[in-house]
């Protein structure tokens, strides 16, 4: 019986242990979190067209011990001398955390349910022709509920505002501009053409109608000297009756 009892014992054991390895990795969870600016008008105090990035992480339920957190450069070139770093809550007193730096790679101690720590730094995109790149990769390694883990977070940054992206847009402005404005003179030249037509026009009517009415200013001066000569002959009378018919038969009314 006592033998039973005993295996039962270490049964119920190996299941609570069991229970407890499967359960602990699921509270055993930090929390991260990234954000980039893209200085592209260079209104910072820096070079400009630099990425300022900022990774804020805290344990959550449970404190976290013996941290690293490596910064993996991606497609941007991360600024050595811009690494800093806060915690919040500050500590005080004998509280104080040990937070050092080696290279792109920071150590903290201890990091306490309630607490913070932000990691900041900037890049510098090795590429401007893509609107989003990735700045870099966060490794986080860190003790948790007696668990080594490990985590990784992706920094982003948006780049559609660069000046490669600027260039392009007035690219595409001018060379809408030289269109609108060839477009312009064509229309522009249409409209001469047109007006020269008309003027053209004009001035040959104005001919015509010089021409006709010079045509019977002389038929007139002939029908004039000829009634002269006309008295009293019926010939020339005649003569100057089928005269006045020719002309009128040639006149054309539309």
């Amino acid at each position: 019986m006592k033998k039973k009892n005993a295996a039962l014992v270490v049964f119920l054991l190996s299941v609570a242990i069991a229970i407890s390895v499967c359960v602990m990795p699921a509270f055993a969870k930090i929390n991260c979190e990234s954000d980039s600016t893209y200085d592209y008008n260079s209104s910072s105090a820096f070079f400009g067209e630099e990425i300022q990035a900022k990774v804020t992480i805290n344990p959550g339920e449970s404190e976290v011990k013996d941290m690293r957190i490596d910064i993996l450069e991606g497609d941007a070139l991360i600024d050595d001398n811009s690494f800093k770093h806060t915690i919040d809550p500050t500590p005080t007193g004998e509280d104080k955390r040990s937070v050092t730096r080696e290279g792109h790679t920071l150590f903290c101690d201890e990091l306490k349910r309630g607490e913070s720590i932000t990691l900041m730094f900037n890049a510098y995109p090795k590429t401007m022709k893509e609107k989003e790149i990735k700045v870099a990769d966060v490794r986080i390694s860190y003790t948790q509920l007696g668990q080594r883990l490990d985590e990784v977070e992706e920094i982003k940054a948006k780049l559609d505002n660069s000046v490669w992206f600027r260039y392009k847009d007035a690219e595409k402005r001018a060379s809408s501009a030289n269109w609108m404005f060839y477009v312009g003179l064509i229309l522009a030249i249409i409209a001469g053409v047109s007006l020269f037509i008309q003027w053209w026009g004009k001035g040959k009517r104005e001919k015509e109608k010089d021409e006709i009415k010079r045509n019977w200013h002389k038929n007139l001066e002939d029908i004039s000297k000829k009634l002269e000569l006309a008295k009293d002959n019926p010939t020339e009378m005649e003569s100057l009756k089928r005269k006045v018919e020719r002309d009128i038969k040639s006149i054309k009314i539309k």
